[in-house]
């Protein structure tokens, strides 16, 4: 019997090009006051600029960014500061829109020295006025590649054009012959993204056997493109570049069809919401690389990167759930406090970046696949995990991440 569609709230969905981010949806609640009431030290404070997506077409957004960001100065705080310099967070809404981007970083540039743990949709837009304020760091992950055209923009997890593909290889080896007959389903709104990782495959034999672009915002019913993708001969589909409620969708679309890909990739499948939205059967054995450590909790006994973060954002959100933009936020704030330690409390915004270049291996204390900020290079060690029973379970390596096979294709597309 074909299980009963479920029925997924659908609103505005805005995914940014760069990244394979999912897009969780949220609430227009304002962010929670942080509940810890630790006493900060006593020194001048040393003002960070925080800006993020919190209102606009998808309210809510990247509400998890800035709920880390908070958790992380309640820390740095709570140990101390920085030679007794407590960390102060200005913070402002980027409001999903260009105009607003610009404006945000218009408003905090003159007060901060540092904006840390950013992130927002259209951060393209704020390339002008940071250019006017070329000594001033800017650690968060970025969305936009022209950015990594200024030198004070630097980000915890770099993502140059290209792909990692080292869990992709191992997907390749575990199902010979898959990757020669690709579905791909193409999120318009992360085109660029789904053109790097198809370059990738196909470094390791890939040929795309159907694919086609999609609107999210308008498209809600995907039967005819799993009929096409059945009859195309797909073994592997990939839907790594959307977000969890349309990959739900896709799902179960399939299954109501009684279609079942040999392999299905989704990165953006990892998040503590996926797992609530889509049936069971239908998401079983959904593969997720990934290069970040599964931060929801499943590596926490691993990882001290997962189990600080995990620990102050329910020290100060006690209702907030993890997810990846939290995850890039508390790793940029990590990446800024290691460059500001090097400079010295005292130090000019200048000499944080010049510490911040020298820093040529970081990993978040195991939260993230060891990246290179400095030069920009990125991670290409990795973890492979499943949907498994109802969870997010390991395949491999056991912990941490694995080198095996580790390889970045560069994309030299248009």
């Amino acid at each position: 019997m074909t299980p009963r569609r479920r029925h997924h709230r659908t609103g505005a969905a805005l995914l940014a090009a760069a990244l394979l981010l999912a897009a969780c949806g949220g609430s227009d609640e304002p962010v929670a006051t942080p509940s810890d009431t630790t006493t900060p030290p006593a020194g001048t404070p040393i003002v960070l600029g925080n800006i993020v997506d919190l209102t606009g077409p998808v309210p809510g957004l990247f509400k998890g960014a800035r709920q880390a960001m908070e958790a992380f100065v309640a820390m740095v705080n709570a140990e101390g500061g920085i030679e007794g310099r407590p960390l102060k967070l200005e913070t402002a809404d980027s409001k999903i829109d260009c105009n607003g981007t610009r404006a945000a970083y218009e408003e905090l540039a003159p007060k901060v020295e540092a904006f840390v743990g950013n992130i927002s949709a259209i951060d393209g837009c704020s390339a002008d006025v940071l250019r006017k304020y070329p000594s001033l760091p800017a650690v968060f992950q970025q969305l936009d590649p022209s950015l990594a055209d200024i030198a004070t923009v630097l980000t915890p997890a770099p993502r140059p054009p290209g792909a990692s593909i080292g869990a992709y290889k191992m997907i390749s080896e575990m199902h010979p012959g898959a990757v020669g007959k690709l579905g791909v389903l193409v999120n318009t709104r992360t085109a660029f993204s789904a053109k790097q990782l198809v370059s990738g495959l196909e470094a390791i034999g890939g040929k795309v056997a159907f694919t086609r672009e999609v609107r999210i915002d308008v498209q809600t019913d995907y039967t005819a493109d799993v009929i096409k993708m059945r009859s195309s001969g797909v073994r592997w589909l990939t839907l790594d570049g959307f977000d969890i409620q349309t990959i739900a969708r896709i799902l179960e679309d399939a299954q109501q069809q009684r279609w079942r890909p040999e392999v299905i990739t989704a990165a953006p499948a990892y998040d503590g919401n996926f797992l609530s939205l889509v049936d069971p059967a239908a998401a079983e054995g959904v593969f997720l690389p990934l290069h970040t450590a599964l931060f929801l909790g499943e590596d926490r006994k691993d990882s001290a990167g997962v189990d600080t973060y995990l620990t102050w954002l329910k020290r100060t959100h006690p209702d907030a759930k993890a997810d990846l933009f939290g995850a890039y936020a508390w790793a940029a704030g990590m990446l800024y406090v290691q460059a500001r330690k090097a400079a010295g409390a005292a130090a000019k915004p200048k000499q944080v970046v010049q510490e911040l270049i020298k820093i040529k291996s970081f990993d978040a204390d195991g939260l993230l696949s060891e990246a290179n900020p400095g030069d920009q290079k990125p991670a290409t060690c990795w973890l492979l995990a499943e949907v498994k029973d109802g969870a997010f379970r390991r395949v491999a390596p056991d912990k941490g991440f694995s080198c095996e096979g580790a390889q970045f294709v560069p994309y030299t597309g248009g």
